[in-house]
């Protein structure tokens, strides 16, 4: 039981908890390559096929479902039972057995200390805490991986100066609204209001003091970063 000044996980910004919504998703993701996503996750983590591999946040699993054909077990771990709800119709029909998921967030999943966990994966989710607790999230991820385990977090994660901001962020809309057209322009304003996504800088500091090295770190434009970690 948490305490009562603990972070309620509730969803934030767009409500992946309503099913009209949750059914919508997968249509409004097409511009993105899951498959290559997982790839390119796959390489940069060395998953090798022993490899139990935790993603926070996956959704309706587009990179799950394709981590499982990668190493011998994946657990998907999200706040939105609906979302979860298709993963695993999905895993049912694609005859994907390795899967486990969880109905938690990053605070609320309780992990299993006997299962050993080699690398975690989060794309597109930790901006969903306040910056505190996104520490909080991360040093619980430094304590679920086994000794000399990876980390990589994708991210909305701002670079540009404050005082261009208004370009910055008015630039980010029109883009995805060039990507993937009008639902998906909203949805980054909706992000823009009410979710969390940080600065660099400060997102280093929390990765750093919550217990990972950075290894390197990948900018793509004023807001999407990745990085891979190592624990200390």
């Amino acid at each position: 039981m948490k305490p009562e000044w603990y972070y309620n996980e509730k969803q934030s910004g767009v409500d992946y908890s309503n099913p009209e919504i949750v059914r919508e998703y997968d249509n409004q993701h097409q511009f993105r390559d899951f498959v290559e996503e997982t790839k390119g996750i796959v390489h940069r983590l060395n998953i090798k096929p022993k490899d139990t591999v935790l993603e926070f946040g996956c959704g309706t699993g587009g990179i799950t479902l394709n981590l499982a054909k990668h190493c011998q077990k994946v657990i998907g771990v999200d706040v939105s039972m609906t979302m979860l709800d298709i993963l695993k119709k999905k895993a049912i029909k694609r005859n994907i057995t390795n899967i486990r998921t969880f109905h938690a967030g990053f605070l609320s999943y309780n992990h299993d200390p006997s299962c050993e966990v080699d690398k975690i994966i989060s794309v597109l989710a930790l901006h969903h805490l306040p910056d505190f607790w996104k520490s909080v999230a991360l040093f619980k991820m430094a304590e679920i991986l086994k000794p000399g385990g990876k980390l990589y977090l994708f991210d909305v994660v701002f670079t540009f100066k404050v005082q261009d901001h208004q370009r910055a962020l008015e630039g980010m809309i029109n883009d995805m609204q060039d990507l993937a057209g009008d639902s998906m322009a909203r949805e980054t304003i909706t992000h823009l209001k009410d979710e969390f996504s940080t600065y660099d800088w400060i997102m280093k500091g929390l990765l750093v003091k919550s217990g990972f090295k950075i290894d390197s770190v990948e900018v793509g434009g004023d807001n999407i970063i990745g990085y891979l970690c190592s624990k200390i």
